[in-house]
């Protein structure tokens, strides 16, 4: 939910303030591979940040993400655009995407122990970037969201193992919908749902997460969700500072699917900044004794 940018370029801006942020998610931690150079719990780190540009109906955006699974590495740096047109209740945007894409692997930590040197395993890092394009549509009220989005537009190709082997990256379809509720004065309830899609190859899958978070006061948020065959969530977090311009929120997993090849628990913290709004006032004159009016 607090992270729209990256599923939809078309969110760039749908904040209306200017806000840093950083994510660090690790997926299940403690687990242990079979094999020791296989590494451990996957890690994922996003920065990102975005902005509105009120006087020509736009907003804009740029994310870097860097995510290690065992060997496998995939990193990203993407800039968005969106035009935001204002309707009767809301606002409508269209967004599109463009950055680079690279993946790698390292294939020294592929080699098992009494097995160095198999010449069926290259050595060293292997690593390819390249362009990657997405695009999306993203509405928002006051009091709910709907966006969808396709991501990788150009299903770009990387050739990691051998020449003649490729391994594209799939074109993904997000949906995101939400609704806020005032309950009494100061306290606001947010159903949200999050619809993936893959089209990768033959083995198309789709990944449901819902997720049901309660507010006080605009400034304390608690919730709890659901991913569809792979885990519960329980999520909390703050805002502080003048105008709640520092937020801090952190999600626990816990795995309810496929337990007997995970580890029980993932973790994710958050941390977001919102910039100050520039004053566009005229500066007041300053008069002073030492001239005579």
């Amino acid at each position: 939910m607090y992270n729209p940018l990256y599923y939809n370029p078309a969110a760039a801006g749908s904040e209306g303030v200017s806000r840093m942020q950083i994510t660090h998610r690790t997926q299940y931690l403690g687990y242990q591979p079979t094999i020791a150079s296989d590494g451990g719990a996957q890690s994922t780190q996003l920065l990102s940040f975005n902005m509105p540009l009120a006087k020509i109906k736009s907003g804009i955006g740029v994310y870097a993400f860097n995510d290690k699974l065992g060997a496998i590495v995939n990193q990203s740096v993407q800039v968005a655009y969106a035009y935001r047109m204002a309707l009767k209740s809301g606002t409508l945007a269209l967004g599109v995407q463009a950055g680079m894409y690279n993946r790698g692997i390292n294939y020294g930590e592929l080699f098992r122990p009494g097995e160095p040197g198999d010449p069926a395993i290259p050595t060293g890092r292997v690593s390819q970037a390249r362009p990657d394009f997405s695009a999306g549509v993203y509405y928002n009220s006051t009091d709910y969201w709907l966006g969808v989005s396709v991501t990788h537009l150009n299903a770009a190709t990387y050739t990691l193992v051998t020449d003649r082997s490729t391994d594209p990256l799939d074109r993904n379809i997000n949906l995101t919908a939400g609704y806020r509720l005032g309950i009494g004065y100061d306290i606001d309830v947010q159903p949200s749902i999050l619809v993936q899609y893959s089209t990768a190859g033959q083995t198309k899958a789709t990944a449901i997460t819902a997720n049901l978070v309660g507010t006080y006061d605009n400034r304390i948020w608690a919730g709890v969700g659901y991913r569809l065959g792979d885990a519960i969530m329980a999520t909390a977090g703050i805002n502080l500072m003048r105008n709640n311009a520092l937020r801090i929120g952190y999600s626990l997993d816990l795995v309810a699917g496929g337990t007997q090849i995970k580890s029980l628990t993932s973790h994710e913290i958050l941390v977001g900044y919102a910039l100050p709004a520039p004053d566009a006032r005229k500066k007041p004159i300053i008069r002073t004794p030492r001239f005579r009016y």
